[in-house]
């Protein structure tokens, strides 16, 4: 075994139980199935080609705790499912069928502007739909957690504007 394969199982082993802790924590938090195990396989596999190609990774924790999370929400944004309105044939389980046809259309305004908003304000709402924490969206988008808890704020206001009865 030369030199590089020997600073590579030593990398691989610093850096692999913390992208699989990492993954874990995303898919916990997220609701959805996926293996940390594989993931970790996959960023190991993604260094180990990005340094035999020359890469000039200096940090090799920061990237791929970087890779990890641009996996991690690649994966996720493939098992999300899209939210499709639809109406009840039978409104007796609302209270009245009025306020089933009122429940309905609400949804169907707040999809609507959801649809309006940014695509990056819509993926933070969907993140915090999916429980995720302010300082766990703050490591997955890569950006401060004030800025996470500002851009919630306003795209909230924002929806509500959409959809407040004129």
């Amino acid at each position: 075994m030369n030199s590089m394969d020997e600073k590579l199982e030593i990398e691989f082993a610093e850096v692999r139980p913390k992208i699989i802790k990492l993954a874990r924590r995303f898919f916990t938090a997220a609701g959805i199935d996926g293996d940390p195990e594989d993931v970790a396989q996959d960023v190991l596999l993604r260094l180990l080609q990005a340094r035999r190609q020359g890469a000039g990774i200096s940090n090799a924790e920061a990237w791929t705790r970087t890779v990890t999370k641009n996996l991690c929400v690649s994966i996720w944004r493939k098992a999300k499912k899209s939210y499709v309105l639809t109406l009840s044939d039978d409104f007796t389980t609302k209270e009245s069928p009025s306020r089933g046809i009122e429940e309905a259309e609400a949804e169907a305004a707040v999809s609507t502007a959801l649809g309006k908003i940014s695509p990056a304000s819509r993926y933070l709402l969907q993140l915090r739909a999916n429980g995720l924490s302010l300082d766990e969206m703050a490591a997955v988008t890569g950006r401060p957690k004030g800025s996470v808890k500002s851009s919630i704020s306003t795209a909230r206001k924002e929806i509500m504007r959409m959809i407040k009865p004129k």
